[in-house]
């Protein structure tokens, strides 16, 4: 496979800030593959998981022509959690299986380097989404010497903690790609405006997929940067997932070649997808992916336009 995409895969029940539930939607790196699957099906999914993946996740894997040679059912269950927003838009989760369910297998979860060498080889890049912990990032070399590429997405502790920051800067630079959002942007960085954190973007180097919520995203590289506000694709029903969705698809359109303007416009379309339903977006047809690379093309051409 060109493209990988490594993570771990929690099926959601979404409690809204107003009390209303909506129950069982695929989630977790789902949404990562997701990004992927909007401009291609050659990427393949790396994810532990319990003997019921197929039963959540089954049909939309095989709708979507995506393999499950990646997959290890390692697990007592496929993680299972409730994700209670807050009126802010901010969220918290836990497991429907208890805190005694994750300890028992947070260690089995974890991605390790093995599991990506038996699938990378001959692969363009992959997309993770890891614990500075994790077994993976001792070993990653390994994987990059193979020729595959990697975008991280630090989870929000590795970005917000200051007792893990050296760890992460460590980790971002091994990779050869990065992400975050504005509000860890800001604690990370120890700053307050987006302009702020673009200028350690830059300072920095390494190409980094930005994101700045509903109003948009932008892509760091080559020593500038490029945004693009959000595009509705249709009517809005759920943003989970949107970040790890519109981060895998930033990695698919940087790795491809596009330029930083072209990325943040198909990461932020794939988003727009991702919004139209709960869980991910349930059927990439061909014309599907037509439509959302004419649409990125169009869109590009408007905003060079302006």
């Amino acid at each position: 496979m060109k493209y990988i995409v490594a993570g771990m895969t929690i099926t959601n029940d979404v409690v809204f800030a107003d009390g209303t539930k909506s129950d069982c939607h695929l989630g977790g790196a789902i949404f990562s593959l997701e990004g992927v699957r909007t401009y291609t099906d050659d990427v393949l999914y790396v994810s532990n998981v319990g003997d019921d993946f197929e039963e959540y996740y089954g049909e939309w894997m095989a709708r979507n022509n995506m393999k499950l040679d990646g997959m290890s059912k390692v697990l007592e269950h496929t993680h299972y959690n409730i994700v209670k927003y807050h009126p802010d838009g901010t969220y918290y989760e836990y497991s429907i299986y208890g805190p005694e369910f994750e300890a028992r297998n947070r260690e089995a979860t974890w991605i390790n380097a093995d599991q990506v060498l038996a699938v990378c080889q001959g692969a363009k890049a992959m997309y993770i989404d890891s614990h500075e912990k994790e077994p993976f990032w001792q070993r990653v070399d390994e994987v990059r010497a193979t020729g595959c590429q990697i975008l991280w997405e630090p989870p929000t502790k590795c970005l917000v903690d200051p007792e893990v920051r050296e760890k992460t800067w460590k980790i971002i630079d091994k990779v050869d790609m990065y992400t975050m959002n504005r509000p860890e942007s800001f604690a990370f960085f120890g700053v307050d405006s987006e302009e702020a954190v673009l200028e350690k973007l830059l300072e920095y180097g390494k190409p980094c997929f930005y994101r700045v919520g509903s109003k948009g995203s932008y892509m760091v590289s080559g020593g500038e940067y490029a945004f693009a506000p959000s595009i509705d694709i249709g009517e809005f029903v759920d943003q989970t997932g949107c970040g790890n969705c519109s981060t895998a698809a930033a990695m698919y359109a940087y790795f491809e070649g596009y330029d930083n303007l072209m990325v943040a416009v198909m990461a932020n379309i794939a988003a727009g997808y991702n919004l139209l339903q709960y869980g991910p977006y349930p059927h990439f047809t061909p014309e599907v992916t037509a439509d959302a690379l004419a649409l990125a093309e169009k869109t590009c051409a408007e905003l060079r336009a302006k």
